[in-house]
Parts: structure tokens; sequence; C-alpha cells
């Protein structure tokens, strides 16, 4: 009797761990949408912990991509892939990869995502930090 006991135990924290687990996970994905004529768009947003935001976009090669995160916060990062690129570009504010405008020149027409999430120290802790991303592409 007390091993059905412990082994109904046993399974009820194994699947409350595993479910509430993918209850924590709360990453969002955005599609980047401008107004009709509009080259930028802003995205406010909120993170938590080691969560993070994808902001997807198209775009063609050449075009001029500035991100800049408008936040009093300084625990966040912000990186751009493509799958053609071999590793994230780094779009912080102080990148060697931008130019002297503060703009990443695109090198491939296609899909990107820009990608916004927490230093590992603060997500450790499960601070949170509010912003706005400011996207524009010409």
């Amino acid at each position: 009797m007390k091993f059905f006991s412990r082994l109904s135990l046993t399974i009820f924290v194994l699947c409350f761990s595993f479910f509430s687990s993918l209850a924590l996970a709360a990453n969002k994905t955005q599609d980047v949408r401008f107004e009709k004529g509009a080259t930028s768009a802003e995205y406010p947003a909120k993170i938590t912990g080691y969560d993070f935001n994808d902001y997807v976009f198209y775009a063609k090669k050449g075009q001029a991509l500035t991100a800049k995160l408008l936040t009093k916060s300084t625990k966040l990062w912000i990186n751009l892939s493509n799958q053609h690129l071999e590793s994230g570009i780094d779009l912080s504010e102080y990148s060697e990869a931008l130019n002297k405008q503060g703009a990443y020149i695109l090198p491939y027409s296609g899909k990107y995502t820009i990608r916004v999430g927490q230093y590992r120290a603060f997500a450790r802790r499960g601070e949170h930090s509010d912003f706005t991303l400011l996207i524009e592409i010409k």
C-alpha cells in the first residue's frame, strides 16, 4: 500500500514540476508591422527572469536597421539573428557592428529576428525589466 502511495506521489511531483516549468516559460514572439508609409514601429514590453521576446520581420539586403531599447534598465541585451548569420549580431548602443549612425546594414534578404532578454545575473534573481523596442528599417 505504501508503495502505491509513494509511486503516486512521485508521479504527481514529476507531472507538477514538468507542467509548472511550461507555465513559467513566457517567451513572446511579435511580428513586426509598420503602418502604411512608416519606416518604424514601437513595441512596449516587459521581461521577467529568463524569458525573452522575439520580434520577427522581413527585410532586403542593404537596408539599414536601427533597433533601440527605450528603457532605464541596464539589465537587457538585444541581438539580431538570420539563418545565414553564423552568430547573433549585438545591437546594443555601443556595438561595433553598428555604423556611425547607429544602424546595422542587413547583409541578406529574408527573415530576421530581434531577441531581447535579460543578462543572466538579473534573470537568475527573477528580476524584471520594462522597455519599449523601437525598430526602424530604411
